[in-house]
């Protein structure tokens, strides 16, 4: 049914597209995937634990297909603790259908607990946290809570981009 609809989308957007299909390689999706992911700062993230799924915005830093998002815990972190299955969806900038410029991400979540050292100091390294604005006007250093950080290892990716005619690729990650 999954592959049936699919087929459908694509010769419905290659319709609106008017021919202007793109299809990427596996490296050149890849490489895609990942400046997508610098360039964009929000993803959706989406948990399940006790068969009730919950979906929170976060903001996030990618390094390479690997997202990293700081957070004090709560429900998501309660939920990968339970069940380290995880989704994400990160959309660009949206300016009518024609910009759709999105991502689908499956992949495993650990936790990063900021008592595990240097995994935690690595991981903290990676999303440079100091160059956050908003990071800074809260005064995060100045939090009485340590902050856990949630690692996303991304197994597959689904890509679509309208203005550049990529429409649903999907790449798998081999682990």
């Amino acid at each position: 049914m999954s592959k049936k609809y699919n087929e459908k989308l694509e010769e419905n957007y290659s319709a609106l597209l008017k021919g202007k299909i793109r299809h990427l390689t596996a490296d050149e999706l890849k490489e895609r995937i990942i400046k997508f992911l610098a360039e964009q700062k929000i993803c959706t993230l989406s948990t399940c634990a006790h068969n009730i799924p919950r979906s929170t915005p976060v903001r996030y830093r990618s390094h390479g297909l690997t997202l990293y998002i700081l957070t004090e815990g709560g429900g998501k972190v309660r939920n990968i603790i339970e069940n380290h299955n995880v989704s994400a969806s990160v959309i660009g900038e949206y300016s009518g259908f024609k910009s759709v410029t999105c991502l689908q991400l499956w992949g495993t979540a650990e936790i990063i607990d900021p008592r595990s050292g240097q995994q935690y100091e690595e991981s903290r390294e990676l999303m440079h946290l100091e160059e956050r604005e908003d990071l800074k006007q809260i005064q995060v250093k100045n939090i009485r809570t340590e902050m856990y950080i949630i690692k996303i290892s991304v197994e597959k990716a689904r890509f679509l981009s309208f203005p550049e005619g990529i429409l649903n690729q999907t790449l798998i990650i081999k682990q």
